[in-house]
């Protein structure tokens, strides 16, 4: 028998095996390429408990489990399916589905090779949904490159199927080549008109290329013409925001984001308010930055399943950008405990240590430098597992608003975690701005009794030293870390530790244009006078000379080196400088 195909999260398959058998099969098809997955399992479940022996009604309910992010429910019925039939190679791609989210890749490829060796050569669902399955979202990291043979498998099995050349699109699109995507689409609706979503598919190409006002324009002609089509919707609300992140002005930053939130609305009502229906919203709010509505669905969600852990990480994001921290802390702390390991995302542990940071410095309070320094483990975890490096901005822009408010403290412990993203755009930045807010931490702190630890400018002086790795040319890391380091020197037994920094600043500076080093020459003047206050000690006092005429050429009128060098005067006459005159 040729099973028709269905493409993971776009369609199910259908099988005219008696006229109320194909009609209940065929609203399931329907529901789920709506995205009404939680009238689908309701129809399938109803298949599988009326046709216990069709071991495909079982696959098609588990595809569903696994499109909706839960893999354990879809292992079970794929395994119902198993026994229903042990024959059935679609039940065991399903289980390598299941092995690949879970990952599992050695069981995964087993179980793909075996369904897919065994199957009838006119058969090409198990082609077909290996390929998918390399695909599904749900990975950490979709293998586009590893789907293409098999999709391209099921494509020489049938060329009537829509559903192929649209699997074959997401390849493609997955991989980057958006021409090839664009074709395998267009073939996919040349081949099936009533096919909307591969409509849909283009215009995510357009989405992409950043033609936002185009794509926008295609989704309304879709909308107009399919008004009851939901994914559509949806498009169009992840259009309007992608299309808001490069608003110049604020209104219409907003503007685009309320139509978002307005199209996603449209979408959720063309579909159903289950559980993973207000979960799929709940995702597209915090990408639309509405926390506020955002706790409210996450209050929701707690009502229909007080035990998802999901729902946590939801009440924990929305909590902390409304300001409730302790909440936001208690949720994401209980959620962390709860969730499987390979489950967490970098955001997770960015919002619980964003949390836990605020807490320990609450301004009302002593700050609680044990939670400080768990919130900044758990915001640095974050940055360091977030490969798109965007976290690291983020944590830099908030290190940037404390730092302005003076809270040194704080700023640098950020600007330290925003500075373990080697590979982010701010990352130079944040090392300087590390150190800097260290060292002024340190110093508008020194006259207080007890004095702060030297640590603080230990951990300057490490970040200085970063800078000037990967920024070798910058003098103002030279000069700060040199400033730390005199802070650490003991005024009865100077050692002359910034020594040196300050020289290695004056090297750097000095290879700058004339009007750089103008604009230095109080800094080079300072530079001058501690190497000049190091030498005296060591009674080198001609050198010590020199260098106190070389501030004076960098700031006329410099009163250190003025007063230093008249103290000098009855020294050189006793010292042995004075006998080489």
């Amino acid at each position: 028998m040729i099973r028709r195909a269905a493409s993971v999260g776009l369609a199910i398959a259908f099988i005219a095996s008696g006229a109320s058998y194909a009609q209940s099969l065929k609203d399931a098809q329907v529901a789920i390429d709506a995205e009404q997955y939680a009238k689908a399992k309701s129809i399938l479940k109803n298949l599988v408990q009326n046709k216990p022996k069709d071991a495909e009604n079982y696959f098609y309910l588990g595809d569903v489990y696994l499109v909706t992010d839960y893999p354990d429910s879809a292992k079970t019925f794929f395994q119902q399916g198993l026994e229903a039939d042990p024959k059935d190679n679609l039940n065991k791609v399903g289980l390598g589905a299941v092995a690949l989210v879970q990952g599992n890749t050695a069981e995964a490829e087993k179980l793909f090779t075996e369904a897919t060796e065994k199957a009838k050569k006119k058969d090409y669902l198990e082609n077909l949904y290996v390929g998918r399955a390399y695909m599904n979202p749900n990975l950490e990291k979709p293998d586009y490159k590893k789907a293409l043979p098999y999709l391209e498998k099921a494509k020489e099995a049938n060329q009537k199927d829509a559903l192929i050349p649209s699997s074959l699109g997401d390849a493609y699109f997955g991989m980057g080549d958006a021409s090839n995507a664009y074709t395998n689409y267009r073939d996919a609706y040349d081949l099936d008109n009533t096919f909307t979503r591969a409509r849909v598919q283009m215009t995510v190409i357009s989405k992409q290329a950043r033609a936002f006002p185009e794509a926008v324009q295609d989704l309304n002609t879709i909308i107009q013409e399919h008004p009851d089509y939901a994914p559509a919707y949806r498009e169009l609300a992840e259009t309007y925001n992608a299309y808001a992140q490069f608003a110049t002005k604020s209104e219409d930053y907003n503007s685009r984001i309320q139509e978002a939130l307005k199209a996603y609305k449209q979408y959720m009502d063309l579909t159903d308010y289950s559980l993973d229906s207000r979960m799929r919203y709940a995702d597209f709010m915090i990408k639309a930055r509405d926390y506020k509505n955002l706790e409210e669905q996450a209050n929701e969600m707690a009502k229909l399943d007080k035990v998802n852990p999901r729902i946590l990480r939801y009440l924990g994001y929305a909590s902390y950008e409304n300001g409730n921290y302790p909440s936001s802390q208690k949720a994401l702390t209980d959620f962390l405990s709860k969730v499987e390991q390979n489950r967490i995302i970098p955001q997770d542990y960015y919002f619980l240590g964003l949390s836990e940071i605020r807490i320990a410095s609450d301004t009302t309070k002593a700050t609680d430098t044990t939670l400080l320094a768990q919130g900044i483990a758990n915001l640095t975890k974050g940055v360091q597992m977030d490969t798109t490096w965007k976290l690291a901005e983020d944590v830099s822009a908030e290190a940037k608003k404390t730092f302005d408010a003076k809270r040194f403290d704080l700023a640098g412990a950020l600007f330290k975690a925003a500075a373990q993203a080697p590979k982010s755009k701010t990352y130079n930045y944040d090392l300087f701005y590390w150190g800097f807010s260290q060292y002024f931490n340190y110093a508008m702190h020194i006259n207080d009794d007890p004095k702060p630890s030297t640590s603080i400018l230990d951990d300057a002086v490490s970040a200085f030293t970063k800078v000037n790795e990967v920024a070798a040319d910058m003098p103002e890391a030279y000069l700060y870390k040199a400033k730390s380091l005199s802070l650490k020197e003991d005024p009865q037994n100077p050692q002359g530790l910034a020594v040196p920094a300050y020289q290695e600043y004056l090297k750097v500076i000095q290879a700058k244009d004339a009007e750089t080093q103008k604009k230095a020459g109080r800094y080079v003047a300072e530079a001058h006078n501690v190497i000049a206050a190091d030498l005296v000690n060591k009674e080198q006092y001609q050198e010590a000379r020199d260098h106190l005429q070389k501030a004076l050429e960098a700031e006329p009128g410099n009163a250190y080196a003025t007063q230093t060098l008249e103290q000098l005067k009855p020294a050189a006459n006793n010292g042995p400088s004075a006998q080489q005159k």
